[in-house]
């Protein structure tokens, strides 16, 4: 039987673009979970997420293949150059549409159409309570403090206050459960 032995004088070399691609890929699994927070308080339709997110991928595809020639195999440069043009953009349409927002507030009552709790995280002690709403044939769930939990079994609409973002999607400023 044959062992092939690897040659002890062959050295592993870390290519810059590599380095470059990995920082650029961390940055924007960063940048989605902070856009994720930003996405808890957004109206927004997911079709137009899905639209940014491929968008972002076939710009980072066509951006990053010219730029950046790396080690990686095919599979892992594919998921990796996913991961950075998705991330940004989804963070980027997020981010601007609640930095730019209208200073004006908006108010609205909307009924609720569904209720329920998120799992216990690790961290937590309790099941959060959540709603969805109806906005303006748009369903979107908001999430309460565990302390909100008998309220939200009672409570038949929210209060929102509501900004236009940048983009036009609404930014959630204040809720609050009403009978």
């Amino acid at each position: 039987m044959t062992t092939k032995s690897k040659d002890p004088n062959k050295k592993f070399y870390f290519k810059t673009a590599d380095t470059v691609l990995t920082i650029l890929f961390f940055t924007s699994i960063g940048l989605t979970f902070w856009g994720i927070n930003i996405y808890r308080i957004t109206i927004i339709d997911t079709k137009y997420l899905f639209a940014t997110i491929i968008l972002g991928i076939i710009i980072a595809f066509a951006i990053l293949t010219l730029l950046i020639k790396n080690s990686y195999s095919r599979i892992w440069t594919l998921l990796i150059k996913a991961g950075i043009g998705g991330g940004l953009f989804y963070f980027g349409l997020l981010f601007i549409n609640q930095q730019f927002a209208d200073k004006e507030f908006l108010t609205g009552q909307f009924p609720i159409i569904k209720k329920g709790t998120l799992g216990r995280g690790k961290n937590s002690s309790c099941f959060q309570p959540y709603v969805n709403i109806d906005f303006n044939g748009t369903e979107k769930q908001l999430v309460f403090y565990c302390d909100s939990a008998d309220i939200v079994k009672h409570s038949t609409k929210v209060n929102l206050t509501y900004s236009k973002g940048a983009f036009g999607f609404n930014i959630i400023k204040s809720k609050q459960l009403s009978d």
